[in-house]
């Protein structure tokens, strides 16, 4: 038969109370983190799917951010393509009052140097930047890409696509090059950009005899609408590509939604049940408490006292 003694008594007594105490101190943090999860002694289980989660989280936000830069360029884009497409208008509107035989050598100044104006501004929105980056410019985002006499061709860009990661291994073009855009600029190697056709246009207005630059002006005609279906077949490729961002955009933002809720059932506390289990553990440690008090006896000190 074992015997119980008063120090085993009081060893009990403290173990108790120290199981006690760190249930109630358990409760108490849920209760001001608002966590279920709070060591991961809690729940290894719960914790691995919470970083998961969490790492989901971050990854979208990530995305996020990239889709909405690349909205941003791509919305850049499109303000440089209407700015093409109103230079282009006042151009072909230049050409058909050119093409008109009975003009005068002034008349014809004239609408050279306007001209020549309207191809300055063309060479100014192809060098359009986006913050820092230049969009026209393929991957050399770094430095102007149309330039004068840089090369052959006046052109420091190249025609590499400049992607953007919008979700887990899927990537999207966001630029237009001058050879995407069929050469728009300055040439696709065989026939000449529009900045070349302009300024041959103008030359002719200012230097041909007048029946000879009524024939530039037809011939450039022609060649002018094809330059505007090229810039609308640039605008609908953009659009398209904002559309598609817009829409991943959407569905990233609803699966953030989802994995916030999946994360907060998780982990999060449930306020009404921790405050019953802590109003519990603490009637539970003030019994324990005085259940002690009756277990330990006065000894004999107490009573020399």
């Amino acid at each position: 038969m074992t015997r119980i003694t008063n120090t085993m008594l009081v060893n009990n007594l403290r173990q108790n109370l120290i199981n006690n105490i760190f249930n109630l101190e358990k409760y108490q943090q849920q209760l001001s983190t608002g966590r279920r999860i709070n060591k991961l002694s809690d729940d290894p289980a719960a914790l691995v799917k919470s970083l998961r989660l969490r790492t989901n989280l971050v990854e979208g936000e990530q995305y996020l951010a990239n889709i909405k830069e690349g909205i941003n360029f791509m919305e850049t884009t499109d303000s440089a393509l209407n700015n093409l497409t109103s230079i282009l208008h006042r151009v072909r509107e230049l050409s058909v009052q050119a093409a008109n035989g009975t003009n005068e050598h002034s008349a014809y100044l004239a609408l050279s140097k306007e001209i020549k104006e309207l191809t300055e501004q063309l060479s100014l929105v192809a060098n359009t930047t986006y913050g820092t980056k230049y969009i026209f410019g393929g991957t050399n985002v770094t430095q102007p890409p149309y330039q004068e006499g840089f090369g052959t061709n006046n052109w420091a860009g190249n025609d590499n696509p400049l992607n953007l990661e919008i979700g887990v291994g899927v990537t999207m073009t966001i630029n237009l090059t001058n050879g995407e855009m069929e050469g728009f600029f300055v040439g696709n190697g065989t026939d000449p950009g529009i900045i070349e056709i302009l300024n041959n246009l103008a030359n002719s207005l200012a230097n041909d005899a007048p029946a000879v630059a009524a024939s530039s002006a037809d011939q450039a005609l022609g060649i002018i609408d094809q330059f505007m279906d090229k810039l609308l077949s640039a605008r609908a490729t953009v659009g398209a590509k904002i559309n598609r961002l817009e829409l991943q955009k959407s569905r990233l933002e609803t699966t953030q939604v989802s994995f916030t809720g999946l994360l907060s059932q998780n982990e999060d506390a449930d306020i009404a049940e921790v405050i019953m289990q802590l109003k519990m553990q603490e009637s539970v440690y003030l019994a324990s408490l005085a259940a002690g008090a009756r277990i330990i006896q006065p000894s004999l000190v107490d009573f020399l006292k």
